[in-house]
């Protein structure tokens, strides 16, 4: 028992669990504020709290508005039961430690009763004299063991929760850390495993070495898998629905492609070509139909590496555009027929041309006045 000494009450505070941990059944969960009582134990606040019952109750339709509540323990972790799933609760103190002395009854997530992670739903005593619970749930010198093969447990599990036998548990190795979801969905922090004491290797253990690690996130099991769900089973990464694979140093040999063609992608997709089938008979660029036909070998006795040949484009001849479009312009627009240039004739330029500058300060260029030379 811990004690806590209060700085505003200077009172000594008890913070100790009242018994010891008790085991219960869910009889009903808020989960939304459309549950009937969530407005009354505070709306949002009240998600995640259950109904419960006794172990040994026999009577499972109890009214859940006249049965006692628990909250969960953690507010990190949702994972909430089911309804007749066996929870572990304790009540101790809760926010309002320092007013006065108010317990909250707490509980812990499911009891593993089957050591299954799709349910751990536990029939009532009643429940279990039926003839249909009995072949579900079989007595060995062990205790019940759960072999469900007709279908489902007739077991009420919630509102809409839908049981399927055939989800299978994950089967572990040394040092696995396995987070499994109740659908098949499961994360693996795993690593190589390379031992002849394994009786079920797995896909990841061909190569490297023991303990590289290996992270697999798997949503969906393969649906090629048989129906005995107390049966575990290991990730297969081309029938499992979709999974994601981190790797280190393993080597995936049984991986398949979905598909070598790229029509979903709208794409063109052309087979990669070896080294002799690119020199003898090299692939056209895309879009083009020609093919390098006169190729030499050089020095070396060696094809040259080349591609497809880039067609030079035909750019329009400027004296042809000027006849075809008398409107065009250029530097010549302006043609002054029968002009002879002689000594000491005053040369007439276009009227369109314009002085590039007198040479001095202004900009480059001719003068007006420039001298000749007899020839």
């Amino acid at each position: 028992m811990a004690i806590i000494r209060s700085k505003k009450s200077k009172e000594q505070i008890s913070l100790n669990t009242q018994n010891r941990l008790k085991a219960v059944r869910v009889l009903d969960i808020i989960l939304d504020i459309n549950h009937p009582l969530a407005s009354e134990y505070g709306n949002y606040d009240a998600i995640g709290t259950i109904f419960y019952s006794k172990l040994d109750g026999n009577n499972p339709n109890i009214n859940p508005k006249n049965a006692s509540t628990a909250s969960p323990l953690f507010s990190h972790l949702k994972y909430y039961p089911l309804i007749n799933e066996i929870v572990l609760i304790l009540t101790t103190n809760d926010k309002n430690i320092y007013e006065n002395k108010q317990k909250t009854t707490y509980y812990l997530p499911q009891v593993n009763m089957w050591g299954h992670p799709h349910h751990n739903a536990l029939p009532t005593v009643k429940g279990l004299e039926s003839e249909q619970t009995t072949n579900d749930y079989q007595q060995t010198e062990a205790g019940l063991v759960r072999k469900i093969e007709d279908g489902g447990t007739d077991i009420n599990l919630g509102k809409y929760f839908k049981e399927k036998i055939n989800i299978k548990p994950l089967l572990p190795y040394e040092g696995d850390m396995i987070l499994e979801g109740r659908f098949g969905n499961s994360i693996r922090f795993g690593s190589t495993n390379i031992s002849n004491e394994i009786s079920n290797p797995n896909e990841w253990s061909n190569s490297g070495n023991t303990g590289d690690p290996i992270t697999i996130i798997r949503n969906g099991q393969s649906s090629k898998l048989d129906e005995k769900g107390w049966l575990p089973t290991t990730e297969n990464i081309n029938n499992d629905a979709s999974s994601i694979y981190l790797t280190s140093n393993q080597r995936i040999q049984s991986f398949e492609q979905a598909s070598p063609y790229m029509n979903s992608w709208d794409a063109e997709y052309i087979k990669p070509q070896t080294i002799e089938q690119a020199l003898l008979t090299p692939t056209p660029s895309l879009g083009t139909s020609e093919t390098i036909t006169d190729q030499r070998l050089n020095s070396n006795n060696e094809f040259p590496i080349s591609s497809t040949p880039t067609q030079p484009v035909n750019e329009p001849d400027e004296l042809q555009e000027i006849v075809n479009n008398p409107k065009a312009t250029n530097e010549s627009e302006d043609i002054i027929p029968d002009q002879v240039v002689q000594k000491d004739t005053d040369i007439r330029l276009p009227s369109s041309y314009k002085n590039p500058g007198s040479g001095g300060g202004g900009g480059g260029g001719a003068n007006w006045e420039f001298e000749t030379t007899d020839t």
